[in-house]
């Protein structure tokens, strides 16, 4: 039975590749290790621009947790998420070793001394952006405020390893299909998942309600924490996602001019407060994609949720990237612009989203969490920012 639904799934992956319509607006198109060309070229500390001056620390922190997070692998595992270099764990045991001694202010030494910088070449989309982890007000029940729920993954949701398959059949046409796809299961059929306008909302999944706004903020942001009346929080961690590519339900807005002054949560949240609950809905649907979530408690304030890696992200340390060129744990080093002034930091590969996977040379810097992390993160958006990776010496490019 297992097999034969195993079979049924695949050929309706197959064909949903060949017949899914391109997204439509302003997003970029999707890119493949195959179609987006990269390589890494050898470089020095030397020749990376603002290195002596950078504050290391929040990378340090963040390397230390990835280490931490992949210690129960074998040193023959290569690193999680994939991409195109970094070798193997093994490869990443001395410096992890090293790092837990590393004193406050050695951090600069420690990097020169058990790292080697390499510059990233790529095509597809070359930017730098920032997200956040927002703190929204929640309630166990919904009210006329309190409306919109936070979903449970649901039963009915499976996710096929279509990289698995290709590789299981020797097949090129599935490997030139998306890694992974996210599918509803109806009887023995897989079938896409519904859009969010389409979605039938199951109460029975919802663990806590805010409003609209503030749920669709969390979704872009992928988690946050929930502030309830009685002082207590709890963290709204991803769970799944329905498989569509994010569009921004903002920019629709402001694309169609019902939007006026830019597409900023300000402004969507005093557009929604003012036409109302149905309105916000019906400009919500703009964006196809719905994020799911997990209710959990927060056992360190000071760090963040946890991202594709598995590891919690540090703010300012933690980096979302295309896992399809850098695997999790690869240390990058960018420079680009924010409010007018070089940005240069150091950071560790850590998290990923449907934004994200679009070349080597596209990133999502973690900024933290609260409004002032927030604010924050909506000013970042450097164009053609040029990146590195620091390898540890010995280990394979490739």
């Amino acid at each position: 039975m297992h097999r034969a639904l195993a079979l049924v799934t695949l050929a309706l992956l197959v064909s949903a590749c060949a017949t899914t319509p391109p997204p439509t607006g302003p997003t970029a198109p999707s890119t493949t290790p195959s179609a987006v060309a990269f390589a890494l070229e050898a470089a020095s500390f030397e020749r990376l621009p603002g290195w002596q001056s950078a504050d290391l620390a929040p990378a340090l922190l963040a390397f230390k947790r990835s280490c931490a997070g992949r210690a129960q692998r074998a040193p023959d595992q290569p690193l999680p998420g994939g991409g195109r270099y970094g070798g193997v764990t093994g490869d990443w045991i001395p410096a992890c070793t090293a790092a837990a001694g590393v004193a406050p202010g050695g951090e600069r030494a420690f990097f020169e001394t058990y790292f080697t910088p390499y510059s990233v070449r790529g095509d597809g989309d070359a930017r730098l952006t920032a997200y956040f982890e927002p703190i929204v007000e929640a309630r166990r029940y919904p009210d006329s405020v309190y409306s919109a729920p936070l979903l449970r993954r649901p039963g009915d949701m499976v996710t096929v390893d279509v990289a698995a398959f290709a590789e299981a059949y020797d097949d090129a046409t599935l490997r030139g299909a998306p890694r992974r796809l996210t599918g509803q299961l109806v009887g023995n059929d897989v079938r896409p998942y519904p859009k969010r306008g389409d979605m039938s909302v199951n109460s029975n999944l919802a663990f806590a309600y805010a409003n609209p706004v503030d749920v669709y903020n969390l979704q872009i942001q992928g988690s946050g924490r929930l502030q309830f009346p009685d002082g207590t929080q709890a963290r709204a961690a991803f769970a799944a996602q329905n498989g569509y590519r994010w569009r921004s339900a903002l920019a629709a807005l402001r694309d169609s001019g019902d939007l006026q002054g830019g597409a900023t949560w300000a402004n969507f949240r005093a557009w929604s407060d003012a036409r109302g609950p149905d309105a916000t809905q019906q400009a919500l649907n703009a964006d196809p994609s719905y994020v799911f979530f997990n209710e959990e408690p927060i056992e360190d304030v000071a760090a963040g949720p946890r991202g594709a890696a598995g590891v919690p992200l540090t703010p300012m340390g933690s980096i979302a990237v295309d896992p399809a060129f850098h695997p999790y744990g690869a240390v990058v080093f960018v420079d680009g612009q924010y409010d007018g002034q070089p940005f240069q930091r150091l950071l560790v590969a850590q998290d990923t989203g449907g934004a994200i996977r679009r070349g080597p040379l596209r990133g999502d810097v973690f900024m933290g969490s609260g409004r002032e992390a927030g604010l924050a993160a909506e000013r970042m958006n450097a164009q053609s920012p040029r990146w590195w990776t620091l390898l540890p010496r010995g280990a394979p490019i490739a």
